[in-house]
């Protein structure tokens, strides 16, 4: 992708420069998902705070851009996107803007989402998962909290590039960040470990990188895309694997009706937990991140863990 780096025009007022010399305002950095501006957030604590795209009802998959959101494009600085492989609303629009462009994974492919029920041995889907993200095939990189740091080194010199008055704050934040980010991976690795025998199945198939990282022992995804019903047949296939498999739990996510959920786990000795891989509540700041990976963590240990009599 063909990145423009704004430049200053001759001839332009001196009320133009003057605005353009007063603090950073909400629209001059720019994230397509609540994940990338939670992290973004962290490292431009004090700088500026970064403006986000889609609202928290829509879906990556299938988003249509609104004017507004078309003016936020046009007047950032910098905008950050995972690339074509989940934001495919994007992909024409990043041309018209003269913005700084990070993408992420540039190489990656539209997500696909199955019409049929995937389940296999955690050390089969582990390494199907693995292959995935070397492939480009799973965006969701942001629920490994390593790759949150890698995002944060590749988003950090556009940041620079826009904001070089603020080197000493960006480099701070940057630190403070991963100093904040290794403490809560540790902190969850001691609190998941006693779980990752725990069968469980996902709706979305959005979770490897959280998975995999922390060994958990997902048992299958039904990947159904987060935007659609799933039909008769296709529920009817999930309950069958379900009622053949050794899963604890069943992670839903905030958009599934409870028709939905309950149409696939009533009547079976499984939980229902709701894990939400875009961060819809999450609060900007910056510990917005590690505080989402801790309440991912949590989730987890509530659905995963022994039932008490």
């Amino acid at each position: 992708m063909k990145h423009f780096l704004r430049t200053t025009l001759p001839g332009v007022s001196l009320s133009v420069m003057l605005l353009a010399a007063l603090p950073a305002s909400a629209a001059d950095v720019v994230t397509s998902i609540k994940p990338l501006q939670l992290i973004t957030s962290a490292l431009t604590d004090g700088v500026t705070e970064p403006e986000l795209l889609l609202p928290p009802e829509g879906t990556p998959h299938h988003y249509a851009l609104k004017p507004s959101d078309m003016r936020k494009l046009a007047d950032a600085r910098v905008v950050l996107w995972v690339g074509p492989g989940l934001e495919q609303f994007l992909q024409k629009p990043l041309s018209r803007t003269n913005a700084k462009i990070v993408t992420l994974l540039p190489d990656s492919t539209p997500h696909v989402h199955e019409a049929e029920v995937a389940v296999e041995s955690h050390d089969e889907h582990e390494h199907e998962e693995h292959q995935s993200h070397v492939e480009g095939e799973d965006p969701h990189i942001w629920l490994d909290p390593l790759n949150a740091l890698a995002i944060a080194d590749q988003v950090l010199p556009a940041l620079q590039q826009a904001f070089p008055d603020q080197q000493e704050q960006l480099l701070a934040n940057r630190a403070a960040f991963e100093q904040a980010v290794r403490r809560k991976d540790a902190e969850l690795a001691s609190q998941l470990s006693a779980y990752n025998q725990r069968g469980f199945f996902v709706f979305h198939d959005a979770y490897s990188g959280f998975v995999n990282h922390y060994g958990l022992n997902q048992l299958g995804y039904f990947t159904v895309d987060p935007a659609r019903k799933p039909g008769a047949r296709h529920l009817a296939e999930i309950r069958q694997q379900l009622e053949h498999s050794k899963a604890v739990c069943v992670f839903s996510e905030p958009q599934f009706t409870s028709a939905v959920v309950n149409a696939i786990i009533s009547g079976l000795p499984v939980r229902l937990g709701e894990l939400d891989p875009l961060a819809r509540t999450a609060v900007l700041g910056p510990n917005g991140y590690t505080d989402y990976l801790q309440k991912l963590g949590d989730h987890f240990v509530a659905c995963l863990k022994e039932k008490t009599h």
